[in-house]
């Protein structure tokens, strides 16, 4: 693998690679945004109340990594300060980048609302306190003193709205890099109609991934054991995205590497670069052996598939997986020269311009993000508040269950429904 290789004009080729590892980060980074944004959603919109409790984490996660994705992309740029360009000239839609700006900048006004929506009632909440706290909740909670149980349910009901438009506008932010990079009708490696798929697919799986090991660090930093109903369940939908992510991944090798079912420069790039050339390990190895078949073989051994640390394996796994498919991709795609028969070679640099100390430096600002709105956010007490609402309501369908058991179904009916407003009557005359 020619990861530290000179650049430019070596080994007879006549061009230059332009985008480097940062370009690799990018998408990856897009991708942990559109993947933790789903993960908040399965419990908003597809009423999953056992992830009730990850979900404020999720937001926290998306909001963050989404303001960090765009540094990527600036400190790419040799002319940072150009970017203002895209907002003062019409590029919108002829530009690709010009589109990514519109598309950015909706889904962070979208983020702004679900922050405020799924937060709403603990920031009134802190705001009744005393102290600097309590004037930070006034203000996060925009002047909102609602606490009733209408109110929650309206914020419920808006949240589920911006979450379905949010995923949405979550596959069109990270599904529109897959498509930059097969409309590219000049590297024969990237021109597939599959490409946009790909990339939405594996940033779904890189999301889940992502959100298990942030929620099992967290819960470890505050000293709480991991609920092994949220593990499972994120194990479970992993495993299920990942099967998918595999299949297209053959499909692609398939189609793009076998001559008989593509144009000959596709299958004369597919094999020069991935399959007898400078990205098998990357691409065997890493990409397919790492990121695919350790997590099944791993899964497939009940006391790892069952245990924390298990999931944690196979959530890394995947993540380091996704992250060389991103790498395969834009370095992979640049290697084929298209006037001359050698391999552009490229090199990612430790320290200065589009090095790893900067991909290291994004990140860093990220995490930076993620620290500053959990201290922000009440994201605890709005976790907490929610595992509780759904153990009210476990233990009210588990008592209608039981009465109907007793008595007829009728009966059954009836107690269920005067339990819940039971329920619902001394929550609001708690309030």
């Amino acid at each position: 693998m020619h990861l530290f290789a000179d650049t430019g004009l070596n080994g007879g080729s006549l061009e230059n690679a332009y985008w480097g590892i940062l370009i690799v980060t990018y998408p990856f980074i897009s991708g942990l945004v559109a993947g933790s944004f789903v993960v908040s959603s399965l419990s908003h919109v597809f009423r999953l109340r056992h992830l009730d409790k990850l979900a404020p984490l999720a937001v926290v996660v998306s909001f963050a990594f989404l303001l960090a994705a765009p540094l990527t992309v600036l400190a790419d740029a040799r002319q940072p300060v150009n970017a203002f360009e895209l907002f003062t000239r019409p590029h919108i839609p002829w530009s690709p980048l010009g589109d990514f700006t519109a598309i950015w900048l909706s889904y962070v006004v979208l983020m702004l609302f679900e922050t405020y929506f799924a937060f709403r009632y603990a920031n009134v909440e802190r705001s009744m306190g005393a102290g600097w706290r309590a004037g930070l909740g006034r203000v996060l909670a925009l002047g909102s003193t609602n606490l009733t149980h209408a109110g929650r349910q309206r914020d419920t009901k808006i949240l589920v709205f911006l979450s379905s438009a949010g995923i949405l506008l979550a596959f069109m932010f990270h599904g529109y890099i897959g498509f930059v990079f097969g409309a590219v009708k000049a590297r024969a490696i990237w021109s597939t109609p599959l490409m946009p798929v790909l990339f939405i697919v594996s940033a779904i799986v890189s999301g889940i991934a992502f959100m298990y090991l942030v929620y099992v660090f967290t819960a470890l930093f505050y000293r709480e054991r991991p609920s092994r109903t949220i593990t499972r369940s994120l194990l479970t939908w992993l495993m299920g995205f990942l099967l998918i992510d595999a299949y297209l991944d053959v499909v692609d090798l398939v189609t793009s590497g076998v001559s008989a079912y593509t144009q000959g420069p596709v299958s004369s790039g597919v094999s020069k670069v991935y399959l007898h050339g400078p990205h098998v390990v990357p691409y065997f190895g890493i990409q397919l052996g790492i990121g695919i078949a350790a997590p099944f073989l791993v899964w497939l051994v009940p006391r790892f598939r069952r245990s924390v640390l298990g999931g944690g394996l196979i959530s890394l796994c995947v993540v380091v997986g996704v992250y060389a498919m991103r790498y395969n991709v834009v370095f992979g795609g640049q290697m084929e020269s298209k006037v001359s028969q050698s391999i552009v070679h490229m090199s990612v640099p430790l320290t200065g311009f589009d090095s790893v100390q900067t991909v290291v430096g994004v990140f860093g600002v990220a995490f930076l993000l993620f620290l500053f709105f959990s201290w922000l956010l009440p994201w605890r007490q709005t976790a907490e508040a929610a595992q509780g609402i759904a153990e009210v309501e476990h233990e009210v369908v588990h008592a209608g269950v039981e009465m109907a058991l007793v008595g007829d179904g009728l009966a059954g009916r009836k107690a269920l429904a005067e339990s819940t407003r039971m329920v619902i009557g001394e929550e609001r005359s708690g309030e």
